[in-house]
């Protein structure tokens, strides 16, 4: 349970991602919102124990201790078990989508996360994405916003809004990408893995990281304006004071990373998750009725 909510993101195990799409797809549909997080958990709790059943190699290089780098019989139950996560989640997809555009949406996800960490299957034959930074990328250009759709599809058909919101969680998620690496570099290094931590410095890669964020908030801001998301929307770009602080920071300290880097870095991730929250009451305001007052 532990590995497969690690590492912890907006989709599993906080579904951050099902009550924004639940807030701004217009429905506000309970039944939905809990098919919505079902899908969340079990599709992603099958792609983390892919991703670490097939990490052991590296694990083992970087000294790290889990089930699975010490017992072999468990990584084959935890690699049998994240493929029937894998088509259970298709099913209930499959059933319970009223947008069939979903399937679609889940196929992608489905397979950009799959080869993305796959050594046991396709990974034989061919080089997984992971280990390449240009397929690692575009593994996220792919899933973060098919998964969007995916779990619109639960809600309501795929529309203009829809679309908007997975830009805007691609925004969200691709700075990930740049920034997990870092911790990594080492271990990757000595597997010989041409990773974004291993071509780029890590200076290079947190300015990359923050810039994608910034179009991240600039987008709210245009959906917001041209009325594709409610016009509430809009108070979410407060939280880019925090990205704001975290960017002043390490322009003041030359973009140099230490242990005092963890303080910018945390209020930044607090401030990109507030704003996430006032995304979804600034949905859920939108859509409510709102109550009528009659004079005598």
């Amino acid at each position: 349970m532990k590995l497969s909510a690690t590492p912890a993101t907006i989709i599993y195990p906080y579904p951050f991602l099902a009550f924004l799409v639940f807030s701004l797809s217009g429905t506000l549909s309970l039944i939905s919102l809990i098919k919505a997080i079902i899908i969340s958990f079990l599709f992603y709790a099958g792609i983390n124990l892919w991703n670490h059943v097939n990490d052991v190699k590296e694990d083992v290089l970087a000294g790290k201790k889990n089930i699975l780098t010490e017992n072999e019989n468990v990584r084959m139950g935890a690699a049998a078990l994240s493929a029937f996560l894998y088509v259970i989640s298709f099913i209930l997809s499959a059933y319970w989508i009223i947008d069939k555009k979903g399937i679609i949406a889940f196929t992608g996800a489905a397979i950009a996360t799959w080869i993305y960490s796959d050594r046991m299957v396709l990974g034989k034959m061919i080089r997984r994405w992971k280990d390449y930074y240009v397929t690692e990328v575009l593994a996220y250009i792919i899933s973060a916003p098919s998964i969007t759709l995916l779990l619109w599809t639960l809600f309501a058909p795929i529309s203009p809004k829809a679309f908007a919101l997975s830009v805007i969680m691609t925004l969200f998620l691709l700075p990930g990408a740049f920034l997990k690496d870092i911790k990594d570099i080492s271990s990757d290094r000595l597997a010989g893995l041409k990773t974004l931590g291993v071509v780029f410095s890590p200076q290079t890669l947190l300015k990359v990281s923050l810039l994608l964020l910034s179009f991240y908030y600039l987008s709210i801001l245009v959906f917001s304006i041209t009325g594709v998301f409610p016009s509430f929307c809009a108070f979410s770009l407060l939280s880019f004071l925090g990205l704001i602080y975290t960017i002043k920071y390490f322009l003041n300290n030359k973009w140099a990373i230490s242990p005092k880097s963890v303080k910018p870095i945390k209020i930044m991730v607090y401030s990109n998750l507030i704003s996430l929250l006032i995304l979804i009451v600034a949905g859920i305001t939108q859509t409510l009725p709102l109550p009528r007052f009659h004079l005598n």
